[in-house]
C-alpha cells in the first residue's frame, strides 16, 4: 500500500502544469466559497447576537393574554415574587423589568403612534446594553423631570432634537386618557429602522405614576449566564409560575433558529455546487492522464498488477489532486476569515443604511465554524471518489495485450 501511495503521488506531478492548474482551480474555488460563506455566517451571527442580547434576551415573562392582545391592563402576576427569585437564581445573569403601553407621540404639529416603554436604566443597561445605541445626548441624564429617549428615525420625523418637548398620550390602566410632557434626553440609533421609528423609552418610575398602578409590570426580560440552559430554565419557570407566560427566545422568534440552521445547510449546498463543478475538471484531468498512460497501465497489468490495485492507484491520484487543492483553499480561506474577523468588514460604503431596514448593521465580522470546515472536507472526499470512478473504470477496461502496443 505504501508503494502504491508513493507511485500515486509521483504520478500527479508527471505533468506539473496540468496538475497545478486543477489544484489552483480548487484552491480559488474553495477559498472564494469559504470566504463568501463566512460573510453570510457573519451576518447571521450579528443578527442573532443583536436580536438575543440587545432586544429579545434569552427568556421573557408576560401575562399570557398580553402576548396575544398587548393590552395595558394585562399585567404580570405577582411581579415582586418573580423579581426576588430572579435576583437569587444562580442561572440568571441579569434581567430588566419593563412597563409597556401603546400611545401617541406629539410635537408641535406632528403626531405619531409609538410603543412607550418604561425601563429601569441600570437594569436595561446590564441586560441589553441599550446605552450603547445612543447617538446624541445622554442616557436619561441632564433632564430633571420626565426624560425620554427617542429613535433617530422618529426624531427626524417629529423634527425633534435634544431638549425638545414631546407630549405622550396614552390610556391608563383604569381606562382614562392621560397626557404627559417629556423632554428629550437622548436620541438612539439601532440597526433596526422600524424599531427606531416606533419605540420611545422613559423611566419606568415616571410611567407607572401616570398609569395609576404603581407596580405595573408588563414584561421581564431575562439574560442567562449560560445560553445553553435556556430550555431548562424556561421549563423551570413554566412549572414554577403556571399563570405566567415564560417564553424562550426561540419561541418568541423561531425564525432566528431556522435562520441559523438553514444558513449552514444552504452554504454547504453552495460549496457542494462549487466542488461539483471542480469535480468535472478533476475527472477530465484524470481521464486525460489515463489515456496518456494507456501503454504504461497495460504493462503494469501484464506483469501482474490486479484490477483492485489499478483502481486504487487512480483513486489515490484523484484524492491527492483534490486534497492538495482543498487544503490550500481551506487554509487560505480560514486565514483570511480570521484576519477579517479582527476588524470586521464595513459595507456602509456599498449598502449605506439600507441594511438597517432589514435589521442588519453595516459592520460584519466574518466567521466560520469547525463543523462547516469538516463538512467541506467530507464533501471534497466524496467528490474525489466520484471523480475517480469513470477514469478508473476506463483503466480497468484496458486489455493488456492491446494497451502495450499503443504508442
Amino acid at each position: 500500500m505504501a508503494l502504491l501511495i508513493k507511485i500515486a503521488w509521483r504520478n500527479i506531478w508527471r505533468n506539473p502544469s496540468r496538475s497545478l492548474t486543477i489544484i489552483l482551480a480548487v484552491v480559488v474555488g474553495l477559498f472564494a466559497g469559504i470566504y463568501a460563506s463566512s460573510i453570510s455566517f457573519g451576518f447571521v451571527d450579528q443578527r442573532f447576537e443583536n436580536s438575543i442580547e440587545r432586544f429579545i434576551s434569552h427568556i421573557q415573562l408576560h401575562n399570557p393574554d398580553f402576548v396575544h392582545d398587548g393590552e395595558g391592563f394585562q399585567l404580570v402576576a405577582n411581579p415582586g415574587e418573580k423579581i426576588n427569585w430572579l435576583d437569587t437564581s444562580s442561572a440568571v445573569k441579569t434581567f430588566s423589568v419593563r412597563t409597556r403601553v401603546n400611545g401617541i407621540v406629539a410635537t408641535a404639529g406632528v403626531t405619531n403612534g409609538a410603543m412607550i416603554v418604561g425601563i429601569d436604566p441600570a437594569q436595561e443597561k446590564a441586560t441589553t446594553r441599550f446605552d450603547e445605541w445612543l447617538k446624541e445626548g445622554s442616557y436619561f441624564e441632564g433632564v430633571k423631570r420626565n426624560p425620554i429617549l427617542i429613535g433617530s428615525e422618529l426624531a427626524e420625523k417629529m423634527h425633534a432634537g435634544i431638549n425638545s418637548r414631546i407630549v405622550l398620550t396614552f390610556m391608563d390602566l383604569e381606562g382614562n386618557i392621560t397626557s404627559a410632557s417629556f423632554k428629550v434626553a437622548g436620541i438612539f440609533k439601532t440597526i433596526d429602522k422600524p424599531f427606531d421609528e416606533s419605540n420611545v423609552f422613559v423611566l419606568r418610575s415616571d410611567l407607572v405614576k401616570y398609569l395609576a398602578v404603581p407596580e405595573a409590570v408588563h414584561e421581564i426580560a431575562v439574560l442567562l449566564k449560560d445560553p445553553a440552559q435556556v430550555k431548562a430554565v424556561g421549563d423551570a419557570m413554566k412549572l414554577r409560575w403556571p399563570e405566567t407566560s415564560a417564553r424562550t427566545w426561540y419561541e418568541i422568534s423561531p425564525e432566528l433558529q431556522y435562520l441559523q440552521e438553514m444558513t449552514g445547510q444552504m452554504l454547504l449546498v453552495f460549496i457542494f455546487i462549487i466542488l461539483l463543478g471542480l469535480g468535472f475538471g478533476i475527472l477530465n484531468t484524470m481521464l486525460m492522464s489515463v489515456f496518456e498512460r494507456t501503454r504504461e497501465i497495460g504493462m503494469l497489468m501484464a506483469i501482474g498488477m490486479n484490477k483492485r490495485r489499478v483502481f486504487g492507484l487512480v483513486l489515490l491520484e484523484t484524492i491527492f489532486l483534490s486534497f492538495t487543492g482543498a487544503i490550500g483553499g481551506m487554509v487560505t480561506g480560514v486565514t483570511l476569515v480570521k484576519l477579517s474577523a479582527s476588524k470586521g468588514i464595513d459595507f456602509a460604503s456599498v449598502a449605506g443604511d439600507s441594511l438597517a431596514d432589514y435589521g442588519y448593521g453595516s459592520l460584519v465580522y466574518p466567521s466560520v465554524s469547525t463543523g462547516f470546515v469538516l463538512g467541506i472536507t467530507a464533501m471534497v472526499f466524496v467528490i474525489a471518489v466520484l471523480a475517480a470512478i469513470y477514469p478508473a473504470l476506463k483503466a480497468l477496461g484496458l486489455v493488456p495485450a492491446e494497451a502495450v502496443r499503443k504508442e
